[in-house]
């Protein structure tokens, strides 16, 4: 039950009957809002209403601070809407850099000078937490901004403040350095030095070569993934560490399911590979783990491999054999960079590295198709040339 009072001059107090106590009498909710009149205070009243029901609503106290709201902002909306890896990250930022500073705060007092001044001390010296000297990279002042603008968005959408104070602030953009990529020549010597691995690392960075997919997509994989008939794989989840919980599978980090057509290569590969992991998992017996999957890239009782390790033993690889290393994520940009000079749509290309959408592929390889666009003017100065 939930009624409407006009208290004259704009206000109105929104009541609804939450339930009753064990002796009969109703609890209120209770909130006093200003509106035009009570056709709107009603849909208000709506609100307010659909907000408690659904758990959504949370109570304002004169001397809500920034500590005391956390805890609200981590169960009702950052466990819900972020992924695990962004949301340790966030809770991680907040405990050691943004609480100590303006946790006794009231959300009401902080200001955009309050951000401005956040972001402006991250750019200063000695404020790396690892021990290590030099300034923070762009990219970890930008996750830390993220994660105060993230908590301070929340309380204003759920009108605990009447604006984010970080809107006003301008962090920096974070761009990485241009990645390093593997040239067609490079890439034909790396297939040559693979061939002395076994049939595990050989499979696994033939896979992240030809399909673009990023380490915790390539851990997730499963045989149920793999279509033999077809050459294509179904890239639908990953796997990621979570602090306090260990691995653990997610969605894909944009949350689109994928297919990706791969060369008959490394489909062989796939295949003689799926032969061996069958006789490893017949072996094992009633010691398999995770029973309800069967990993492509697993140890032989079927426990995946953590994304963190594939890096690693990448960086023993090319050290061991003195071939030039680029970070195995850069692999992912090799992939793209040759497609693009071969030809391949930009469309088609952000739909295999699973881009939220073609904006972000352009935004990324942006430079690599101005380099290909070059060369394809280049291939009508020539034709008119030749016609000359």
């Amino acid at each position: 039950m939930a009624n409407v009072e006009d208290r004259g001059n704009g206000s109105y107090r929104l009541t609804v009957i939450i339930g009753y106590n064990d002796k009969g009498i109703p609890i209120r909710e209770r909130k006093t809002i200003k509106a035009k009149n009570m056709k709107a205070a009603k849909k208000e009243l709506t609100v307010f209403e659909a907000e408690i029901l659904t758990g959504k609503y949370f109570k304002a106290e004169d001397k809500l601070t920034l500590k005391s709201f956390i805890p609200q902002w981590l169960d009702k909306h950052a466990k819900d809407t972020l992924s695990p890896d962004t949301l340790q990250n966030y809770i991680s930022i907040l405990e050691k850099r943004i609480l100590p500073k303006y946790g006794h705060f009231k959300l009401e007092e902080i200001k955009t000078i309050h951000i401005v001044n956040f972001i402006n001390d991250l750019k200063k010296d000695g404020q790396r937490l690892d021990g290590k000297e030099g300034k923070l990279s762009a990219s970890s002042i930008l996750n830390c901004y993220k994660a105060f603008n993230n908590v301070l968005s929340c309380a204003k959408r759920w009108k605990l403040i009447n604006e984010n104070p970080a809107i006003g602030a301008k962090p920096p953009n974070g761009k990485s350095k241009k990645s390093e990529v593997y040239s067609k020549e490079e890439l034909a010597q790396l297939i040559d030095l693979l061939k002395d691995e076994n049939l595990f690392w050989r499979t696994l960075i033939m896979l992240a070569v030809t399909t673009g997919a990023r380490e915790g997509e390539i851990a997730a994989l499963e045989w149920k993934h793999i279509d033999f008939e077809k050459n294509t794989i179904r890239i639908e989840q990953a796997i990621t560490e979570v602090l306090g919980q260990g691995v653990t599978i997610k969605g894909t980090k944009t949350g689109k399911d994928r297919t990706v057509t791969v060369p008959d290569g490394v489909m062989l590969l796939l295949d003689k590979f799926y032969h061996q992991r069958k006789k490893e998992k017949f072996k094992v017996g009633d010691m398999l783990e995770w029973e309800d999957h069967f990993f492509v890239f697993a140890n032989v009782f079927n426990k995946p491999i953590r994304p963190d390790s594939i890096g690693q033993w990448w960086r023993r690889f090319t050290s061991k054999n003195k071939f030039k290393h680029i970070r195995f994520h850069d692999l992912r940009h090799t992939s793209a960079t040759i497609l693009i000079n071969e030809g391949v749509h930009a469309k088609v290309i952000s739909e295999r590295l699973g881009h939220a959408d073609i904006s972000t592929t352009m935004n990324i390889y942006g430079h690599v198709l101005e380099e290909a666009d070059k060369t394809a003017a280049n291939h009508f100065d020539q034709l008119f040339k030749k016609k000359a």
